[in-house]
Order: structure tokens, then C-alpha cells, then sequence
């Protein structure tokens, strides 16, 4: 009996571990990208020794300017990871079922990193999906003057709500945009294959 019960437990721990260790943190990062190499001088070197990090291990991925690793393409084309507007963007990888579980985009700082995985975390483990973004498919999206930043509405076309539709070339846009969706003239950035993107609101 007690033979029995210790093969039971073995095999619950090493299918425990196994679930555990089917998830990881794939770093997309730009190898021009002064954030993802801020990450990597002050998040990265503790990281593996960290309580998120034991059981979230980080695997780094370089983005080469717009180029995309075939893996990472084809998941994004399929739908198993949502859009990349700019780098570093943190993924919660499902190894196991070879997709995106949630993520957390951008860097400023090393304490609010771990705050923002944190919540990422316990969204997954309540079977929401933190920060996805759902694109097309493609690589990450051109960055324009604004792009589609008005919806049509019953009184004529209306400024969109979403913060995702609010991405511009300058901090003068951004800042624009920012007043008038009532944010104070606040703005934050996030680094992309085609330059640094200026965006309405905080840090997300």
C-alpha cells in the first residue's frame, strides 16, 4: 500500500511539475530597443531567482527590425499569439498547447514589471487573458499618423474610446489625443521595428 501511494504521489508531482513548467515568458525583444535592453540590465540577471521566475522561466526571443522568427510569424498568422506592436512585449506562453495565454507590454521600471506580471499571472490563472491583442496576423502593424482613430457613431464620426486606436509618430499628437480623451495631456511610448511610438494615457 505504501509502495502504491508513493508511486501515486511521484507521478502527481511530475505531472504537476510538468504543467508548471509548460509556461513561459517569451521576451520579445528588439535588438535596437533601449527598453527591452533596460529589461535585460535590470529585471534579467535576478530573474530566474525570482518567485515569478521559478515558475514562469523567461525564454528571450530578438526581433531583427521587422523580421519576426518563422515560429513566432506563423502563431500570430494562426491566431495562437495576438498582434506585436513593439517591443519588449512579455508573453505568457502556453509551451504545451503552443500559445498565448496573456502578456504585459512595454518596461519603464523594474517594480512595476513584476506589479504588472503579477496581475498578468493571477488573470490567467482566473482564465482571463491579460493584455491580448488581437491582430490581423501580420507583423507588427505600420505606425501612422493616427491611423483609424474615429469610429463612426449616430452623430457623424466620434473619436474612438479604445487607447489601442491611438498610435502616433509624435509626442505633439500623442498629447493632443491624450487632452482630448480626457487624460490630461498624459503620454507614454513603446519602441517598435519602425521607431518609437507615441501613445495617450500611462505607461499600460
Amino acid at each position: 500500500m505504501k509502495k502504491l501511494i508513493s508511486i501515486a504521489v511521484t507521478s502527481f508531482l511530475v505531472l504537476f511539475a510538468s504543467q508548471v513548467l509548460a509556461k513561459q515568458l517569451l521576451v520579445l525583444s528588439g535588438d535596437k530597443s533601449q527598453n527591452s535592453t533596460k529589461w535585460k540590465e535590470e529585471v534579467l540577471p535576478e530573474y530566474p531567482k525570482s518567485e515569478v521566475g521559478k515558475n514562469l522561466p523567461a525564454k528571450i526571443v530578438v526581433i531583427q527590425g521587422d523580421h519576426f522568427p518563422d515560429w513566432l510569424a506563423q502563431a500570430m498568422e494562426e491566431g495562437r499569439i495576438g498582434e506585436i506592436i513593439g517591443t519588449p512585449t512579455f508573453i505568457i506562453w502556453d509551451e504545451g498547447k503552443k500559445k498565448e495565454l496573456g502578456r504585459v507590454e512595454g518596461y519603464t521600471e523594474k517594480p512595476r514589471f513584476y506589479s504588472l506580471l503579477s496581475e498578468a499571472m493571477t488573470a490567467v490563472d482566473q482564465g482571463t487573458h491579460p493584455g491580448r491583442r488581437e491582430g490581423s496576423g501580420g507583423h507588427a502593424q505600420e505606425e501612422g499618423s493616427g491611423g483609424d482613430q474615429r469610429r463612426e457613431g449616430s452623430g457623424g464620426a466620434e473619436m474612438s474610446q479604445d487607447i489601442m486606436d491611438h498610435m502616433y509618430k509624435t509626442p505633439e499628437e500623442a498629447k493632443r489625443a491624450s487632452e482630448m480623451l480626457g487624460l490630461g495631456g498624459e503620454i507614454h511610448t513603446h519602441d517598435s521595428p519602425d521607431g518609437t511610438i507615441y501613445m495617450p494615457g500611462p505607461q499600460m
